[in-house]
């Protein structure tokens, strides 16, 4: 199934949909719609500046990468939607902010997987894999055990979990430095074939959503969210989430592959 080919994958549609394509595009906005509605399920709880880790995003991209940029901006539509209909922070009830990053996500995934060589693809997703874990063990802990010392994380046991980890890590920032090398290294073995596309897509995709979201929210509400806050949330929130959907849609994707879904 993996090959070691340096091409990219063979291109996808681009702007027309056929009927099938349609039928997985209902099919990913379903699921799209199920994780934000079922809670625990589009956001999952972590120990982030967000409070929450979102998967919403990643039926997104699978339909990017699946059915082209205009099915992934279908299915991120739907993400939207629910991120302006369900906000309880003032700046997603701004529809500019809910949907275009959104719509973007599902773009942007498509055309990272198809334009990127696996090498190329390797290399993006195994510097991401390690910026996050060097930033979760490093400079977030750092910032994370500051606003848990002054009492605004609420607990959890994932918290105090994090908690556990960070306290010993933070006094030591070539902890951090060190996992992050090896963390890269392991994503770099991991993700070889097939897989590199996908790994590539899954990260650029995500931080379409995250560096969309901060920056929009930096132009239009700059008295809640300044310049040095979206940089640390985007850090310490952002790349966190972006291992994490790597981790979820490599295997979902190789599955729906082999069952000839996609």
């Amino acid at each position: 199934m993996n090959t070691t080919s340096s091409a990219s994958p063979q291109a996808r549609r681009g702007f027309r949909l056929s009927a099938h394509d349609l039928t997985v595009v209902g099919a990913l906005g379903a699921v799209s719609a199920v994780l934000g509605t079922v809670p625990g399920l589009g956001f999952i709880p972590a120990p982030t500046p967000a409070g929450a880790a979102t998967t919403m995003h990643i039926p997104v991209i699978l339909a990017g990468m699946a059915r082209g940029p205009l099915a992934g901006a279908l299915v991120g539509a739907v993400f939207g939607f629910f991120s302006f209909t369900r906000a309880t922070l003032p700046f997603f009830k701004d529809p500019l902010i809910a949907f275009v990053p959104r719509l973007l996500i599902g773009v942007v995934s498509a055309y990272a997987f198809t334009a990127l060589t696996h090498r190329a693809s390797r290399l993006v997703a195994a510097l991401a894999c390690g910026a996050a874990v060097f930033t979760a063990l490093g400079p977030g802990a750092a910032a994370f055990e500051a606003a848990f010392g002054a009492g605004r994380v609420p607990r959890s046991w994932l918290v105090e979990l994090y908690h556990a980890v960070a306290a010993a890590t933070a006094p030591a920032p070539w902890v951090g430095l060190v996992a992050g090398l090896g963390g890269a290294l392991a994503a770099y073995r991991a993700l070889r074939g097939d897989d590199a596309p996908v790994g590539a897509a899954v990260v650029v995709g995500t931080l379409t959503n995250t560096v969309g979201v901060l920056s929009l929210i930096v132009l239009r509400f700059p008295e809640m969210m300044p310049p040095g806050a979206a940089f640390l949330v985007g850090a310490t929130h952002g790349l966190p989430e972006a291992v994490l959907a790597v981790v979820v849609t490599v295997p979902v994707y190789r599955a729906l592959r082999s069952a000839r879904l996609v």
